[in-house]
């Protein structure tokens, strides 16, 4: 199996744990949306894992975004099981919330 190469932007809060807005990632062809993310907790560390999952689900935080390609990556599949392509954006973002 070959590589494919994705385009990943990171936003607010992921943004500063990553040092970077954005980055390429190569990836096996064939891997999901979950795998990648799985990478990016490798490479990034355990501040990155915290803020992505739930340690008590293993699922993603209802207030972090993930898209692909523009569309919400939950919408598309509960599981991310979503498979990659050359040349996918995937943005992550940590939705900000404030007020009084």
């Amino acid at each position: 199996m070959g590589q494919i190469t994705v385009l990943v932007v990171y936003l607010s809060f992921f943004q500063e744990i990553t040092g970077t807005r954005e980055e390429k990632i190569n990836i096996s062809e064939g891997a999901a949306l979950i795998d990648l993310l799985t990478l990016l907790c490798t490479k990034h560390g355990e501040k990155f894992r915290k803020t992505l999952f739930d340690p008590k689900t293993g699922s993603v935080y209802g207030h972090n975004h993930i898209t692909l390609n523009g569309q919400l990556a939950h919408l598309m599949d509960k599981n991310l099981r979503i498979k990659l392509g050359d040349g996918d954006r995937v943005v992550i973002a940590h939705a900000v919330s404030g007020g009084q």
